[in-house]
């Protein structure tokens, strides 16, 4: 009985239906294309049959009984499929190829079964001989294999038809949405109506120069979305964990962060900060406190975040201080990451929001010194990974004579999925508070 338990979870009558359907009907293959490959079958004898149904039919050749038993008999193993005997048994005993589809789901479901056991396997031997690696280490190879597993277990593959009757869907959940914001919310109306939100599997980069609000405006844009209901993920590479507590309860409570610091604090004031406290530690908001995690670090904590706590966004504060230490430069290391929260992205379907530092050139140009898609520091590979890019800009940082003390301008540059546009926000220097502005005309759209 023992024996039995541990023989690998197995299907040898549904592997030989798919195959015995696949010689029946050639046109089946079209079923199972997208779901399985030879490695899913248990059977070694089915796996090589697998693959040269597969080559057969690359070549635009027939596979039948006969097509096959040449096949192997070509490369010298005929024993492998008793002479053809086996090919002929698996094409008389198939009734029909009408269920192939069901067969191929039990023949998938059997193979990723048997990859979980190795995968168990794999930990379990690892945390007896970590071979010099920490737990963490071995922790962060598990759940990359456990989220790698998750994917191959999607349809990567699709018509035409599929993609259509998806696109389809999509328009009609916003269509019944009728305007309502379906990504997370920026929290500025402006912006919402515009961008609908951040969407899932998004990279977006908000670049600034040192003393614009890049920070705050993170801090921001996180409590909104958390106002909502949405679970939040903080990765602070430059700001601790208390700071960003203190810029947090600044901003709600709209009292001066210089206040907090010096504890120069009236009674008003006190009162408004105890009940912001009160409603922040309700938030679902996460934060990660590390000077510069590398990317390996950031991409466990917030694979561990949406497994755990369901994370519906991720900030990263900032871009350039994450770092990549396999990477042979400066250049490479800021690709290699933002190659990474790309891929984070898609990987946890959630918008990740990256923060970024803007090349110290842009405070030397004469006049107009907004930045642009070239400005944001060491990466080209950063604005071509990004798919919306924005800019953070305030004029009172460089003129102490504007008349815009109280504005912000976040002007976005890129955006795959619509037009671009110049969004003013107000900006309370104090409180570190970015609010809509009221009475602001907006520039935009533009391509």
């Amino acid at each position: 009985m023992r024996d039995r338990l541990r023989v690998p979870p197995q299907s040898v009558e549904a592997e030989q239906s798919v195959l015995g359907a696949l010689m029946l009907v050639p046109a089946a293959l079209a079923q199972v294309s997208d779901l399985l490959t030879a490695d899913d079958f248990y059977r070694r004898d089915h796996q090589h049959i697998f693959r040269a149904i597969e080559e057969l039919d690359c070549k635009g050749k027939p596979f039948d009984a006969v097509t096959l038993g040449e096949w192997f008999e070509s490369r010298g193993m005929s024993e492998q499929v008793a002479n053809g005997a086996y090919l002929i048994e698996l094409a008389s005993t198939t009734p029909s190829a009408a269920n192939v589809r069901a067969y191929a789901d039990i023949v998938r479901d059997k193979a990723i079964l048997r990859k979980l056991v190795e995968l168990g396997t794999s930990i379990a031997n690892d945390g007896l001989q970590p071979d010099g690696r920490d737990s963490a280490s071995i922790v962060d190879t598990a759940i990359a294999d456990l989220m790698r597993m998750q994917r191959s277990t999607q349809e990567c593959e699709f018509t035409m038809k599929q993609a259509v009757a998806l696109a389809w869907d999509d328009a009609s959940e916003a269509y019944t949405a009728r305007g309502t914001i379906r990504g997370v919310p920026t929290g500025y109306n402006r912006m919402d109506k515009r961008l609908g939100g951040w969407h899932k599997g998004d990279l977006i980069l908000i670049g600034a120069r040192p003393s614009m609000g890049k920070t705050a405006l993170m801090v921001n844009l996180a409590l909104n979305a958390a106002s909502e209901g949405h679970a939040i993920g903080i990765i602070s590479g430059e700001q601790s964990a208390m700071q960003i507590g203190q810029r947090s309860i600044a901003a709600h409570a709209q009292v001066g962060a210089e206040q907090l610091r010096h504890g120069n604090i009236d009674e008003e004031s006190w009162s408004k900060l105890g009940a912001s406290v009160s409603r922040l530690r309700d938030g679902k908001v996460r934060i990660y406190d590390r000077s510069a995690p590398t990317l390996d670090e950031l991409c466990r904590v917030a694979r561990r975040w949406k497994q755990e706590f369901g994370i519906d966004v991720l900030f990263v504060d900032y871009l350039q201080r994450i770092r990549a230490p396999k990477a042979g430069n400066r250049i490479d290391e800021v690709a290699e990451v933002s190659r990474g929260l790309k891929t984070l992205a898609r990987d946890l379907d959630i918008p990740v929001i990256a923060l970024a530092q803007v090349k110290a050139e842009v405070d030397k140009r004469p006049g107009d010194k907004r930045p642009s898609l070239g400005d944001v520091a060491n990466s080209d590979e950063a604005t071509r990974e990004a798919d919306l890019i924005g800019f953070l800009y305030r004029d009172a940082v460089y003129n102490d004579e504007t008349d815009d003390r109280e504005v912000a301008e976040l002007n976005f540059e890129k955006n795959r999925h619509g037009p671009t546009g110049r969004f003013k926000l107000r900006f309370d220097g104090a409180t570190m508070k970015f609010s809509d502005l009221t009475g602001a005309s907006d520039h935009g759209p533009h391509m």
